[in-house]
């Protein structure tokens, strides 16, 4: 199963017509599938360069200096350094929405380097040094903020394509409020018997915190893979046994390709209209037992709604008499209770 690929310019330059289509096609994508691939969505090619590159200059510093930065854990949104192993994904998926059944004793094998809005009082960033990293930070933040727009215009696309009135999502992720975080991710190298023990993987299968996510994988090494939902017994491929479940690569094209997912929040907001996108990372295919699975880099920005934002489900998507299946939550309380999970 290939995912579709749009041009996003199409909704953002486009005629009306273009703008309805395009529209049209990315909510049939997200709706089927919880994943859709963008083109021509405004990140240049230099900019992907840039992030790729200090993605790997980030993650060869010494330990010393990643450490002097590392998230503590906890509940408070993510910011800096948390090294192998520190996140468990697979906690995310066991106690969240549909508690599912897995082990507890299941580890991912990635690090990750978290940041917020350069504008954020609440919870300011913390950088490496710039005499070990020039133009780091200079560089994450311009690509937070761009990110951002991105996200304004494939949340106003969904917007149009429900016939929603406008800023019924956006309301609630405004510029000055912005709770997105933007992390550089590394998949070191691992033996593929590690991986074949059953205890350790890159990522186990989760959904991803906030209201979408916005990625970019390198080009060498793949392993992302999204739900086949059409393979599960249930709504949106929520049935509990995650062992029933088949999943589809997607594949390394273009670096610049974008592929966005649905997260949690936007399944709140739409009552399960927009079911969440199943997901993991795997190994390329292709290994031997014997054989180490390559590194793998990637870059993603999780767009979440405003803290004090209501994340139980709008009224546009619950049916006049019956009862919302999500209930009210700020953002920040479900936020809290889903990250205490996965430390």
């Amino acid at each position: 199963m290939v995912l579709p690929t749009l041009d996003l310019s199409q909704y953002t330059h486009g005629t009306a017509q273009q703008r309805q289509q395009l529209s049209s096609q990315l909510l049939d994508s997200l709706s089927r599938h919880g994943f859709v691939k963008l083109t021509r969505h405004g990140i240049s090619r230099e900019t992907v360069s840039k992030l790729v590159a200090l993605n790997k200059s980030f993650f060869q510093l010494p330990a010393e200096e990643k450490q002097r930065i590392a998230y503590p854990g906890g509940s408070k949104p993510q910011r800096g350094f948390s090294c192998l192993g520190s996140e468990n994904s697979s906690n995310l998926y066991r106690k969240g929405l549909l508690n599912a059944v897995t082990s507890q004793h299941l580890r991912d094998a990635r690090e990750h380097f978290d940041m917020g809005s350069p504008s954020d009082p609440s919870y300011p960033n913390i950088w490496p040094s710039p005499t070990l990293l020039p133009g780091f930070q200079a560089t994450m933040e311009t690509t937070f903020d761009e990110l951002q727009t991105v996200t304004a215009e494939i949340m106003s696309a969904l917007e149009t394509a429900l016939a929603l009135p406008p800023a019924t999502f956006l309301s609630k992720m405004t510029p000055a409020g912005n709770a997105s975080e933007l992390r550089l991710l590394h998949y070191p190298a691992i033996p593929l018997r590690e991986i074949q023990s059953g205890t350790v993987n890159r990522i186990w299968p989760h959904f991803d915190l906030g209201v979408i996510t916005l990625l970019f994988q390198d080009g060498n090494c793949g392993g992302l893979e999204f739900e086949d939902r059409s393979s599960s017994r249930s709504s949106g491929g929520a049935d509990n046994n995650n062992n029933n479940k088949r999943f589809h690569r997607v594949e390394c094209g273009d670096p610049v390709e974008m592929v966005v997912n649905v997260s949690e929040t936007l399944q709140r907001w739409t009552n399960g209209t927009l079911p969440a996108g199943l997901h993991r990372v795997n190994p390329p295919p292709g290994l031997h037992a014997a054989e180490v699975a390559p590194e793998r880099f990637s870059v993603a920005y999780f767009a979440k709604a405003d803290r004090d934002a209501d994340v139980g489900a709008l009224k546009e998507f619950v049916p006049e008499g019956e009862e919302a299946a999500y209930r009210s939550i700020s953002a920040i309380d479900y936020h809290r209770q889903r990250l205490q999970s996965a430390y």
